[in-house]
């Protein structure tokens, strides 16, 4: 595939785009990572913290979350979202993209664009792509970095900045609900 073929393909946009909605992309049109990273790789990671959850370890041994990362530009709404890939596909073709857009919460003022990287190497390469495509843009928000799965693990192991491979518990009285909700969102996913 040459360059001027790279594109960014994009899952199916809700109408009206409004309230809580995610759409996927990535720079195949099958969106084959996508596909294979929950079931190869975001799956198995949440089942291993479950397994460590349930014998009551006091270290979690992250495995992939520990090298999984979110690389996130705030955008205002869809447009400027959209407009964000663009840029991005403009300047930046080739190689293996991913990651997703919208908002969890239905009452956002503002749109993320998120882009998924699996080591520092690609975060560092995507954040320093993204800030360019925001100053073209004169979006004026920071990128923002966290790792992959922050926010199921922070109640557990706080800051993911002091994360480490093998990390203690920080917040060890939240091992039960923490495991309670690992078992919904495994739950679901069987479903």
């Amino acid at each position: 595939m040459s360059d001027s073929a790279w594109r960014i393909y994009l899952g199916e946009i809700p109408h009206p785009p409004e309230g809580s909605f995610w759409v996927s992309f990535e720079s195949d049109p099958k969106m084959r990572k996508t596909k294979a990273n929950i079931y190869g790789r975001c799956l198995p990671c949440i089942q291993n913290l479950y397994e460590q959850l349930q014998q009551g370890k006091q270290i979690i041994a992250l495995g992939n979350a520990f090298n999984c990362w979110k690389v996130t530009a705030i955008v205002g709404d869809i447009d400027e979202a959209l407009a964000l890939l663009g840029e991005f596909e403009h300047r930046f073709p080739g190689g293996q993209v991913y990651g997703k857009f919208g908002s969890g919460r239905a009452d956002a003022a503002t749109r993320v664009v998120v882009f998924h990287g699996e080591s520092a190497a690609e975060r560092d390469s995507l954040a320093e792509a993204l800030r360019q495509c925001l100053k073209s843009l004169t979006i004026s928000e920071p990128v923002q970095i966290s790792r992959g799965c922050a926010v199921l693990y922070h109640d557990l192991l706080g800051d993911w900045q002091e994360w480490q491979p093998m990390t203690p518990l920080k917040y060890p009285e939240n091992a039960a609900m923490l495991l309670e909700k690992v078992k919904g969102i495994l739950y679901r996913s069987a479903v």
